[in-house]
């Protein structure tokens, strides 16, 4: 019989400060409101960037990452450029960069209106681009951190190397680096705060438009970061069950 799971002290606090919240929202008018006017507004806008950019981050981070270990030069080289320059520029000005340069001049050099890219698919695009640099660097690490003799096995039973990669390799690296990918997720997440400079109504941008127009700074506040915890705890809960799930057993 699986035994069951305590909490730790730090997801009680957790949980006590999401639980005094909704109390908080519940008895006080001025939290209800700032409550209702930022987290419904915002957040499921905020939860579809997060997801399509993560997704997208992975796909790209899988492939620069397996251009990372290649044994051609030019691609192992250029996917090293990518990776270091993304890393050393701040994401704040990578989306600027991304979101209010590159599409817009690659949408008029492909004779698309620039209009027809809106801020949240320019948003998404530039955290996709940004993320996919570090999920390469745990790709490469994940690969990495498979023993040769898995390789060698592979091949000895007659498995094409690219076989190898796809059915010994990725799965064993996934699972080393699994936490990386996790905290990634959860870093992303926190990022999509940052595409309210581009007017995306996230969470965030809620928050500041409430707060501006109402003057209830402290409530708009204390509201968008409460929720922003909420979630991710959640998150947390969920990608360490799903760790759990996925470790080999011990024997």
């Amino acid at each position: 019989m699986a035994r069951t799971r305590r909490l730790e002290p730090w997801q009680w606090a957790m949980l006590a400060v999401v639980g005094f919240m909704a109390v908080l929202v519940a008895v006080n008018p001025n939290f209800r409101e700032a409550y209702n006017e930022i987290v419904p507004q915002g957040i499921w806008l905020t939860l579809r960037i997060t997801l399509v950019a993560f997704i997208a981050a992975n796909a790209l981070g899988l492939v620069i990452g397996l251009g990372r270990v290649s044994k051609n030069p030019w691609i192992s080289n250029i996917c090293a450029f990518y990776v270091e320059f993304v890393r050393g520029v701040p994401v704040i000005v990578f989306i600027f960069f991304i979101a209010l340069s590159i599409i817009p001049d690659t949408a008029r050099a492909l004779g698309i209106p620039t209009r027809s890219v809106g801020m949240e698919a320019r948003a998404t695009i530039s955290l996709s681009l940004f993320y996919a640099a570090f999920i390469a660097e745990v790709v490469r690490a994940g690969i990495q951190s498979v023993g040769s003799g898995q390789v060698e096995a592979g091949l000895s039973i007659g498995l094409h190397p690219r076989q190898v990669t796809r059915f010994v390799v990725l799965p064993q690296a996934i699972r080393n680096v699994y936490p990386a990918f996790a905290n990634d997720l959860i870093a992303l997440f926190k990022d999509t705060s940052l595409v309210s400079v581009l007017a995306v109504n996230e969470m965030t941008q809620e928050a500041r438009l409430y707060s501006g127009s109402s003057f209830r700074f402290f409530e708009s506040f204390v509201i968008l970061m409460v929720a922003y915890v909420a979630i991710t705890a959640v998150l947390s809960f969920f990608l360490s069950w799903v760790e759990r799930r996925i470790a080999i057993p011990d024997r």
